[in-house]
């Protein structure tokens, strides 16, 4: 399991636009945010939920845009959950994960098939992926015994599954909502109202985790 570190020691460096009101958003709970232009985004790295306001209202920007945050004139003003997303971010958000998962991460989310472990004796990481079973489990570990999956082409061809790229989105949609005990990607942030919720909440943190192995090892084949 990872150390918890606090949301400071976390921070996103590219992110993408789920949505921009250059009027505001009248139904923000942030008043600055009611009558002034306002982005909301989800990081690539920790899949943080993120309000935002331009520091220049000569920039536009589009739905599902990556943006470098070093290089963006943008000031972050607060983590957010998945129910202060509005009805257009929560529907371009399958978008941009899968833009994520297939494009960005690619090759991190199919390591996590390789190397994913158990949880507990009982449950197995990869069985909190929807539609994975005992059964389906089985086959994933005597194939990657066999030979580690190369893609998720692989994956799906020599499992039996359809899809994976989508049960992966489903899965962050899932952690993004809250409410679970394990969270393999998502670092769950919870509102002081639902703080005792964090206290019991497990960051696995499968993306940080793998994502620092690849640095680890392109690092020592370079030398």
């Amino acid at each position: 399991m990872q150390r918890r570190k606090t949301t400071k020691e976390r921070m996103e460096k590219i992110v993408y636009v789920l949505d921009y009101m250059r009027q505001g958003n009248p139904l923000d709970k942030h008043t600055q945010h009611k009558n002034r232009p306002v982005l909301q985004l989800i990081g690539e790295d920790y899949f943080m939920l993120i309000e935002a306001s331009p520091l220049s209202s000569n920039i536009d920007f589009q739905l599902e845009q990556k943006l470098v945050l070093a290089e963006t004139p943008i000031k972050i003003d607060f983590h957010i959950t998945y129910d202060d997303l509005t009805s257009v971010a929560k529907d371009e958000l399958p978008r941009v994960l899968r833009k994520i998962v297939t494009e960005e991460k690619s090759s991190i989310f199919v390591e996590f098939f390789n190397k994913a472990e158990p949880l507990t004796l009982k449950l197995h990481a990869l069985e909190l992926l929807p539609n994975i079973g005992k059964k389906t489990l089985r086959i994933i570990l005597e194939e990657r015994k066999k030979q580690p999956f190369a893609d998720f082409k692989d994956i799906e061809t020599r499992v039996g599954i359809k899809d994976v790229p989508g049960l992966i989105v489903e899965r962050i949609i899932k952690e993004l909502q809250g409410g679970e005990k394990y969270y393999l990607f998502v670092y769950p942030i919870f509102e002081e109202k639902n703080k005792k919720l964090g206290e019991h909440a497990i960051y696995v943190g499968y993306l940080e985790k793998l994502g620092k192995q690849n640095e680890t090892g392109a690092a020592l084949s370079s030398k």
